[in-house]
């Protein structure tokens, strides 16, 4: 009797073993496992970049100083920058980010100041498309970013220092690509246009003057992050 309940149990059990594994390997319960893994919102990734930025600065560069008559131009400098992103269903995502860049121009030959530095920080929030489907392991997205700028400046004359500062919004459309290392590393190049301005008091001879700065320009950078699974 005992052998019999024994032998009973074993094919209840190996039954149960074999139904639970057709409901959920069956193509059925895997495309449903397949759609609700889609429509999951999760971490994506955290990494940090660098790159190279170049605004227009035209007020400076076209009429502030070559009124000082320096020859020094704003002409670009390293960009640095880290996201956390976030997946959304249908191959969207989400990310968040803060990025900073500064370039300082001499007033080399100018008789009023020694040098001029402006530095943006931005704090982002964006969102973006990625094409899983791509080629040799590369993954495409296309996105944009609005970002809080912070503007700090720093205005040496005759050793003496000005500082002032502002804030604006700014825009930035996007374009970039991914490949996958390991399952957790991502290596990735971005291209992106900065698309916005601030405005500047300036003193001159007779009064102060609201200059409008264009901070239009690209960005290029290499990214490195750390893929959640």
């Amino acid at each position: 009797m005992r052998d019999k309940i024994i032998v009973l149990v074993s094919i209840l059990s190996f039954l149960a073993l074999n139904s639970i594994a057709q409901k959920r390997y069956s193509p059925l319960s895997r495309m449903l496992w397949i759609k609700k893994k889609t429509h999951t919102i999760s971490l994506n990734s955290i990494s940090l970049s660098a790159g190279y930025y170049n605004p227009s600065m035209s007020y400076f560069n076209n009429t502030f100083l070559p009124s000082e008559k320096t020859a020094d131009r704003f002409n670009g400098n390293i960009l640095y920058g880290a996201n956390l992103s976030i997946n959304l269903p249908l191959n969207l995502g989400a990310r968040v980010g803060a990025w900073y860049w500064a370039e300082k121009v001499s007033g080399q030959g100018s008789d009023t100041f020694n040098s001029l530095k402006v530095s943006l920080a931005g704090i982002s929030l964006g969102a973006f498309y990625t094409y899983n489907n791509g080629f040799f392991g590369l993954k495409p997205y296309i996105g944009v970013d609005g970002s809080f700028l912070n503007i700090q400046d720093q205005y040496h004359a005759n050793e003496t220092v000005i500082k002032t500062s502002g804030s604006n919004f700014v825009w930035t459309p996007f374009v970039g690509i991914n490949h996958e290392f390991n399952k957790n590393i991502v290596f990735g190049l971005e291209y992106g246009y900065f698309l916005g301005n601030y405005i500047q008091d300036m003193k001159t001879v007779t009064s102060i003057v609201d200059a409008n700065v264009p901070v239009d320009g690209h960005k290029i950078q290499l990214t490195i992050g750390y893929k959640f699974q």
